[in-house]
């Protein structure tokens, strides 16, 4: 689910969806996965799921301002301010929904973000 594991067509690079208009009233309120598809009905069964995640869905059935922009087709997950975390064209929803969960329980303000938690032993990783 990494941009650097190579496992999605990742798509050119979009740091930010704060350009594109329609987007602009998400900024600072919920996390969004934009879905530029023709068949979006993987994503809308999560609708419920993503809607207690305070996230929105945003679908685009017919080629329009968010393909144009994104590319079609696409899926993009991004954070409450509208950074980008991950833009491919393929991305199945349950990895979307994982990526939106992390999103949330990361804190850019909190001291610890930059640093890898994992626990470590004197020597190293554990073994």
């Amino acid at each position: 689910m990494d941009r650097r594991s190579g496992k999605h067509g990742l798509m050119t690079t979009v740091e930010h969806l704060r350009a594109i208009p329609a987007l602009r009233p998400l900024r600072g309120r919920r996390p969004a996965i934009v879905v530029c598809l023709d068949d979006p009905e993987a994503f809308e069964r999560h609708r419920d799921e993503l809607r207690t995640l305070d996230t929105e869905l945003i679908v685009e059935r017919e080629p329009g301002e968010l393909s144009a922009h994104l590319g079609r087709p696409s899926v993009t997950v991004c954070d409450r301010f509208l950074d980008v975390a991950l833009h491919s064209d393929h991305v199945l929803p349950d990895e979307a929904i994982s990526l939106v969960r992390w999103l949330e329980m990361r804190c850019e303000e909190c001291p610890q973000a930059s640093v890898d938690m994992a626990p470590r032993t004197v020597d190293g990783d554990w073994r």
